[in-house]
């Protein structure tokens, strides 16, 4: 899982901007907590990491650890840069498969990834659309590094040009279910209305924050 450490005024700006930085960052971090449980459903034999974007002073890493997650740095300039590098230091020596999830999307399951996990076994790819033109989850068993170069970040346009460049590969892909990720305020809207929700901490932070 790809994540920032959940502290306020760090993360999830674009939502601080409606919802304060103290709830932007409530939020994030239950996020983290409802994923980090979903993660730990896998089968014992996955091998479980953290990869954080910036410094994580001042948050406590050792539950993780205690749950079995490796810790470390992504490296690289942009999102594209950091997650071949991922891919490149995963595949070379931890697994012969690798999924990389983000870590605010909410209603990933144990079973998604585990689909994506088994879709690679018949597909050089499997990917997690969002619906905001993004995707939150993308997964391989050689790195293919031509899908992280030329693609506009942070625009509707991640998930079109990925699956392009895949398509120009002659990839095979595995498409995953349409998820949110949560960016904004009208998103965490959007989402709580579609959503049948079964997390009660995420339930309770909605009823207080108004949503």
């Amino acid at each position: 899982m790809f994540m920032r450490a959940p502290l306020q005024g760090k993360v999830k700006t674009r939502l601080a901007k409606t919802l304060g930085d103290e709830k932007a960052a409530e939020f994030y971090r239950l996020c983290i907590e409802s994923m980090v449980a979903e993660i730990c459903g896998l089968p014992e034999e996955v091998k479980r990491y953290i990869l954080f974007d910036g410094p994580v002073h001042g948050y406590q890493t050792d539950r993780l650890i205690d749950l079995g997650f490796g810790l470390a740095m992504q490296e690289g300039g942009n999102l594209g840069q950091r997650l071949s590098n991922a891919f490149d230091m995963m595949l070379e020596k931890v697994a012969r498969k690798v999924v990389i999830v983000a870590s605010d999307v909410p209603d990933l399951t144990t079973g998604i990834i585990q689909w994506a996990l088994d879709s690679l076994d018949d597909s050089d790819v499997s990917i997690g659309p969002c619906h905001d033109g993004g995707y939150y989850l993308i997964g391989m068993k050689e790195l293919h590094r031509e899908l992280f170069n030329d693609i506009s970040w942070s625009t509707g346009q991640v998930y079109k040009q990925t699956l392009d460049a895949a398509k120009k590969k002659g990839l095979v892909i595995s498409e995953l279910p349409i998820l949110v990720d949560i960016d904004t305020e009208a998103d965490l809207r959007r989402w709580s209305k579609i959503n049948n929700l079964k997390n009660s901490s995420l339930m309770d932070f909605l009823r207080t924050a108004g949503i």
